[in-house]
């Protein structure tokens, strides 16, 4: 009686509940939603939670360790970087560049990608052509240094290292949606929308996109830690943000000489990344088993 009870249960959800139902299954998965969630707090309350400015120095505490190593000092829990600035504020400000950054990126090249992908479908002919193989070739292109080539154009800033970051990621959304569009397109509900008048963006944005957003938000989840990747790639090679911006890839880069005498300072950082892109992988990977009906519960 119980299990037909626990069936009943989910039989009445709705298909978002469902996923839902599916994706709090995953234990990987959540456990990964919980860490970006900490990690988004984090930067959130990131003055309330840091005890000193970002930019702050301290000149009698340069390359002080963390609070675990001999020497440690007093107020300064991660240690200092060679200014005497304080990594656990660096840390915490920095988090906010990176993570809303890679929000930002996400969402340009999900919009972007999902006009141009949908006017792919629908139009066909030689507009899918010419945008088809224009995708082809930026994926022919290894996506770093596709975004080092536009940055080089547009000049090192941490605006432009995003603005390519976002055309870099632009191909994978084009193509998930035009291949979407074009399976959906010529199913009996979408026709009957059009014979209900409706045509365009309009069928686009009412009939099309809820019943294709399942392949894009797996995308979209899976594009954040690329993101966040490549926007460290770039400020690590001072091609995106520019010092004293905290930003973790600049980190990276102005601490790079001091890994032997002082590793802390470069180890913080590419934790801190290496945190964040596994957390998005494994919640991108388990948005996928739930949100993908081949795959059997």
């Amino acid at each position: 009686m119980s299990n037909a009870t626990s069936v009943e249960d989910v039989d009445v959800l709705t298909p978002w509940q469902e996923n839902w139902y599916k994706l709090r299954a995953n234990k990987i998965a959540i456990a990964g939603l919980i860490v970006l969630m900490m990690l988004i707090t984090s930067a959130i309350f990131a003055p309330l939670i840091a005890s000193h400015a970002p930019n702050e120095q301290f000149i009698d505490s340069l390359l002080a360790p963390p609070f675990w190593s001999e020497g440690s000092k007093a107020g300064f829990v991660l240690g200092t970087d060679d200014l005497g600035r304080d990594m656990l504020s660096r840390l915490l400000y920095g988090a906010r560049y990176s993570l809303f950054l890679g929000f930002a990126i996400v969402l340009i090249s999900l919009v972007t990608g999902v006009a141009i992908g949908a006017l792919a479908g629908m139009k066909q002919g030689i507009t899918e052509t010419v945008i088809l193989r224009l995708m082809d070739i930026m994926l022919a292109i290894p996506a770093i240094l596709l975004a080092i080539v536009i940055v080089a154009i547009l000049g090192a800033s941490l605006f432009n290292a995003a603005m390519a970051v976002s055309i870099v990621l632009l191909p994978h959304f084009v193509r998930i949606t035009r291949a979407a569009v074009i399976s959906e397109i010529n199913k009996d509900y979408v026709l009957a929308s059009r014979l209900d008048g409706t045509r365009g963006w309009k069928l686009l944005f009412r009939t099309l996109l809820p019943n294709i957003s399942a392949p894009l938000i797996v995308q979209a989840t899976l594009s954040f830690s690329n993101a966040i990747l490549d926007i460290a790639a770039l400020g690590f090679l001072g091609l995106g943000a520019q010092p004293p911006t905290p930003e973790w890839g600049t980190l990276l880069s102005t601490s790079r000489e001091f890994i032997e005498t002082a590793p802390w300072t470069v180890t913080l950082p590419g934790l801190a990344i290496l945190i964040t892109v596994l957390a998005s992988n494994l919640l991108g990977d388990g948005l996928r088993d739930a949100l993908d009906p081949r795959i059997d519960q």
